[in-house]
């Protein structure tokens, strides 16, 4: 994957054809959002559709609710490769979200 990635203490943020995707911790969980648009005076804004992990699990949060998504392999495989490209400079943050992303879907 040929991305760039820029970390911060919780979060990464990349770019992804045109678009800046953030990848952040809340608690728990992780929450993947594309950011919609950027306001100075408020900050990032982030899309209401979101996917989140947790509890080794993967799910689409949207206006209709939280729902698990059946097949999340290639969303896990993705973030892992993600992380991959910050594990030597960023320990920390890789740490971190390594330790709720899931190495398996398996039950």
């Amino acid at each position: 994957m040929k991305v760039s990635i820029y970390p911060e203490k919780d979060s990464l943020e990349m770019c992804f054809e045109g678009s800046t995707i953030k990848i952040f911790l809340v608690g728990n969980e992780v929450h993947i959002a594309e950011e919609v648009t950027y306001e100075v005076t408020t900050g990032e804004v982030l899309s209401k559709v979101q996917i989140v992990i947790k509890d080794g699990k993967a799910y689409l949060q949207s206006p209709f609710g939280l729902n698990e998504i059946s097949a999340p392999e290639n969303i896990f495989k993705g973030i892992r490769a993600v992380l991959e490209e910050i594990k030597e400079k960023h320990k920390a943050l890789y740490d971190k979200f390594n330790s709720v992303i899931p190495t398996s879907t398996t039950s």
